[in-house]
């Protein structure tokens, strides 16, 4: 068969699973889960792996799915990524009652669209035309969230990471694939798709480190005899007032962001806090600004302390790396090419086209950075979302194009990397240069952790 010909098989895949794409997407909004817990939807993605002849390989990072459709060589391998997890927003209208868990960042999405993927690439038998491989992968937890339950997690020898797409390269799930290809939703309906970036990548997203601060003093009568007391909620005040006073300190070209919470502020009212808990994220444009900014806040925690006669006890944590500054062109140009053929012109917005483009990194983190930093990566922002993302006014309105259109964007660009002895994707992995070896990549957090 010639190209032109396959390709149109795929997409005539596509449409002929729209409905099954669609009720996916849909099941995975009904029975939403925060990371590290998707049990239902990962038992969900493996069944259907299963019912399309596939073997489903299950609980890699607590939750993760992933299957691998071989075509007539085992690579370059190209994964597809479906972010597992939900967020929680218990004021969403169709939070689960029961945890308060929504898809308000549309995860499953993205779920639908890979397994729409292995839907078409099965049901289509193009695979034994291809020179390569595609693993189809459901990855937990991209919310940094629930930080002290993940640490929990860690001290049992559970996890290392707080984001799943880390927790794969750390257990070699990424050893063997080449290129990854991932979108994410936009809360926008005026066009379809994005498709960011160019021959001159533009910034992407910030990275981060987290902290748990645990602030000792001592307890004493608050009414009778606070004199005899170490208030260790004082200490908490002036860290964060000391905090707040760094922030001029920050350059605006690293994109630094320092946002906390109090998660214990002491046990009773008429007791001297001696025990006040905090998590935090540190965001920054580069990693050399995440370790300063880490610096500073370190030095303002430690000083509250100091002043109250407390402890802070500081607990550095892996977060999310920032996007590389360096990506694929020939990848941007077949995710380009690609989207034009799948979209009309006027639903499209590409590269510097983009009304509002990014000129300086945006203050969103994912763990997809952590993929790019060690091999290509392609993604496209997709539209069909309505609302404020990570609010109770998240929905999705048009299905259509949130669940099936970028399927057809991703085996679009399947089928052009490895057609013809998969000499896109050669060229895609011989013009890249990492940031970061798999190898090496535990040391370079490790790097970061201690400063």
């Amino acid at each position: 068969m010639d190209k032109f010909t396959l390709k149109k098989k795929l997409l005539d895949a596509v449409e002929a699973r729209a409905e099954d794409i669609i009720a996916a997407g849909e099941w995975i909004w009904r029975n939403p889960e925060v990371g590290f817990k998707e049990f239902k939807t990962a038992e969900y993605t493996a069944g259907i792996f299963r019912d399309l002849g596939l073997e489903a390989e299950e609980k890699i990072g607590l939750t993760g799915v992933q299957t691998r459709i071989v075509g007539r060589d085992e690579r370059p391998n190209i994964a597809v990524i479906g972010e597992l997890d939900a967020l929680l927003i218990p004021e969403h209208p169709e939070a689960d009652p029961d945890t308060g868990a929504v898809h308000s960042c549309g995860h499953n999405c993205m779920m639908a669209n890979m397994i729409g993927v292995a839907m078409a690439l099965v049901d289509s038998g193009v695979m034994e035309h291809l020179d390569g491989s595609v693993t189809c992968m459901a990855v937990p937890s991209e919310e940094p969230i629930e930080i002290e339950w993940r640490r929990e997690q860690h001290r049992d020898g559970k996890l290392f990471f707080l984001g799943g797409k880390q927790e794969f390269i750390k257990g070699g799930y990424f050893d063997d694939v080449d290129i990854t290809l991932s979108n994410h939703m936009a809360t926008n309906t005026e066009w379809k798709i994005t498709v960011s970036g160019g021959e001159e990548p533009t910034p992407g997203g910030v990275g981060f480190m987290g902290k748990a601060i645990t602030f000792k003093g001592a307890e004493a009568h608050s009414g009778a005899a606070p004199w005899n007391g170490v208030n260790a909620l004082n200490a908490a005040n002036i860290a964060m007032s000391a905090i707040d006073a760094q922030r001029d300190t920050f350059k605006d070209s690293d994109a630094v962001r320092v946002h906390y919470f109090i998660t214990k502020g002491g046990d009773a009212v008429n007791i001297v806090p001696s025990e006040v808990r905090m998590e935090m994220m540190i965001r920054a444009a580069s990693v050399d600004a995440i370790k300063d900014a880490s610096m500073k806040v370190d030095r303002a925690l430690k000083g509250g302390a100091m002043a109250l006669g407390a402890e802070a006890i500081i607990e550095n944590i892996p977060g999310y790396l920032p996007s590389p500054a360096q990506g694929s062109p020939a990848l941007w140009r077949c995710m380009r090419d690609n989207a034009l053929e799948t979209f009309d012109a006027d639903e499209i917005v590409i590269g510097t086209d983009d009304p509002s483009p990014i000129k300086v990194p945006h203050g969103a983190v994912s763990d997809i950075n952590d993929v790019a930093n060690i091999m290509p990566k392609a993604s496209f922002r997709v539209g069909g979302a309505v609302g404020v993302g990570h609010s109770r006014s998240y929905t999705i309105e048009d299905k259509y194009n949130a669940y099936v259109n970028p399927t057809k964007l991703y085996v679009g660009m399947i089928l052009d990397l490895l057609w013809d002895d998969s000499k896109l994707a050669r060229e895609v992995i011989d013009e890249y240069r990492p940031q970061v070896t798999k190898t090496g990549y535990m040391d370079h957090w490790k790097d970061i952790l201690e400063g």
